[in-house]
C-alpha cells in the first residue's frame, strides 16, 4: 500500500517533505525557522515525522511526486533520486562537500574560531579540540578552532573517535579514552568540543580525572542545546549557531526553486554567539595584577568604569597597565571594558523588551547616541537590528532582567 501523502491542487497548495531532525536542537531550530517563513508566505501542505539525522527516508519517498524536499540527510543516491524526477529541493546537509547540488549551511568553520576566540578571551592559552572522526562538520569546525589556536595561544593534539562508535563498546571506554588524552595536556586548558553532546564527554572525563572546570581546564559545546547544556555538570558553555535563520532561508530557497526561479548563491550563516555557562566562565590569567583588574571590569563595567579608575586602585601606570594586558589578554583595559559592556547589551537586547535607552544606560553607556555608535562598530548591526537578529533564534517571549 502507498502511503505516501497525496497531492492536490498544484497550483493551490504546494506539497513538501521536511527531512529535519527533531531529535536534536540543531534540527528543531531549522525547523522553527522553516515555521516562521510559512507563517507570512503562503502555506505548504507538509510531510514532517519525528526523526533523527540518520533515519532512513520513508520508502514512498522513491516514487513520490510532489513539489519540493528540504533535506537533512542527503546522499548521493537521494541527491541523484530527486534530480532524476526534477523536484526541487534544497539540501541542508552538512556530511558531504559534493553532491552537485547548491545547498545551505552553517559556517562550520565560523563556529570553530568563535570557540577558540572565547576560550582566548578568557586567558586560556593551552588548547585543545575534542571531536568526532570521519564527520566533515567536525572536522571543519576544528579547522577553525586550531587556525585561531595555532595564531593566538599554543595548540595541542585533538581527540577523535567514531561517532557511531559510541553505540558499539561501553561508554566508560570513551571516557576513560578521554580522560587519558586530558592527562597528557598541560594546565590550565581550554577545550572546544565538537558539539554539545562532546562537551559532556568531556565534562565527564573531567570529573574522573579531579580536573577543576573551569579554573583547571574550561569546556565549550556547539548547538547551544539549553535543557543539554543545564543538565551538564558544570552547565555547558556552547556557541550558538544560527540555525533557525538557516531554515527561514532554506524555504524562501524552496519556494523560489518551486515557482521555476534560479536563487543565487547563498554564503554559509556565521554563528550568533556563545551561551555562556559554568563550563568556561573562568579565567585563567597568571598576572595578578591583571586577574585583578579584570574582576573589577567584570563586576563594575556596566556602572560606568572607566581605566582611570581602574589605575587608582591598581599601583600601575596606563603604560604598564596596558602592556600587562597585551601579554595576557591580547587587549587593552578599554577594550576589555567593551567587550564586557557588549555582551551585557546584547543579552539585555535578547532577554528584554527595555527601550534601547534604558538598555543603554543599564550597559554602561551614559549617552543612548554613543551607545548606538559603538553597536553598530563593533556588530555592524544598530541595536535594534542588532535585537532583531537575536530575537529570530529566541525560543521564548522576552522577559525583564531582575
Amino acid at each position: 500500500m502507498n502511503h505516501a501523502p497525496q497531492r492536490a491542487d498544484r497550483a493551490a497548495t504546494r506539497h513538501v517533505v521536511l527531512l529535519v531532525e527533531t531529535s536534536v536542537e540543531y534540527g528543531r531550530q531549522i525547523l522553527r525557522g522553516i515555521a516562521r517563513y510559512l507563517r507570512t508566505h503562503r502555506g505548504w501542505s507538509v510531510f514532517l515525522e519525528e526523526r533523527e539525522l540518520d533515519a532512513p527516508p520513508p520508502d514512498w519517498l522513491q516514487e513520490w511526486a510532489g513539489d519540493g524536499i528540504i533535506c537533512r540527510p542527503t546522499t548521493r543516491a537521494l541527491a541523484d533520486s530527486f534530480r532524476r524526477r526534477n523536484i526541487p529541493f534544497v539540501d541542508l546537509s552538512d556530511r558531504y562537500s559534493e553532491l552537485g547540488q547548491p545547498h545551505l549551511e552553517s559556517d562550520m568553520e565560523a563556529i570553530g574560531r568563535l570557540g577558540a576566540e572565547h576560550l582566548l578571551e578568557r586567558g586560556f592559552r593551552n588548547l585543545a579540540f575534542c571531536g568526532f572522526s570521519n564527520e566533515l562538520w567536525a572536522a571543519r569546525r576544528r579547522r577553525g578552532f586550531e587556525e585561531v589556536a595555532a595564531r593566538r595561544g599554543r595548540l595541542h593534539p585533538a581527540h577523535e573517535s567514531s561517532w557511531l562508535g559510541l553505540r558499539d563498546h561501553p561508554w566508560q571506554e570513551e571516557r576513560d579514552r578521554i580522560r587519558r588524552w586530558l592527562e597528557t595536556l598541560p594546565r590550565p586548558l581550554g577545550v572546544m568540543a565538537c558539539n554539545d553532546v562532546r562537551g559532556q564527554h568531556v565534562l565527564d572525563a573531567c570529573r574522573q580525572l579531579g580536573a577543576a572546570v573551569p579554573d583547571d581546564i574550561a569546556v565549550i559545546g556547539v548547538d547551544n542545546a539549553e535543557t543539554f547544556c543545564e543538565l551538564c555538570d558544570p552547565p555547558l558553555s556552547s556557541v550558538i549557531p544560527d540555525a533557525e535563520r538557516l531554515g527561514f532561508a532554506a524555504a524562501e530557497r524552496l519556494d523560489r526553486l518551486m515557482a521555476g526561479e534560479t536563487p543565487p548563491p547563498a554564503r554559509p550563516f556565521p554563528p550568533l554567539g556563545v551561551a555562556t555557562r559554568q563550563s568556561s566562565d573562568g579565567l585563567a590569567i597568571a598576572d595578578r595584577v591583571v586577574a585583578r583588574a579584570v574582576r573589577l571590569i567584570r563586576d563594575h563595567a556596566c556602572q560606568g568604569l572607566r581605566v582611570a579608575d581602574l589605575l587608582r586602585q591598581l599601583p600601575y601606570s596606563r603604560p604598564v597597565l596596558e602592556r600587562r594586558f597585551r601579554s595576557c589578554l591580547q587587549r587593552s583595559p578599554q577594550q576589555e571594558i567593551h567587550r564586557v559592556r557588549l555582551a551585557r547589551a546584547r543579552q539585555l537586547l535578547a532577554e528584554t523588551d527595555w527601550p534601547l535607552k534604558r538598555v543603554a544606560e543599564a550597559a554602561g553607556f551614559a549617552h543612548p547616541e554613543y551607545f548606538n555608535v559603538f553597536v553598530k562598530r563593533e556588530t555592524g548591526l544598530t541595536p535594534r537590528g542588532l535585537r532583531n537578529r537575536l530575537a529570530i533564534s529566541r525560543d521564548a517571549p522576552m522577559v525583564p532582567v531582575p
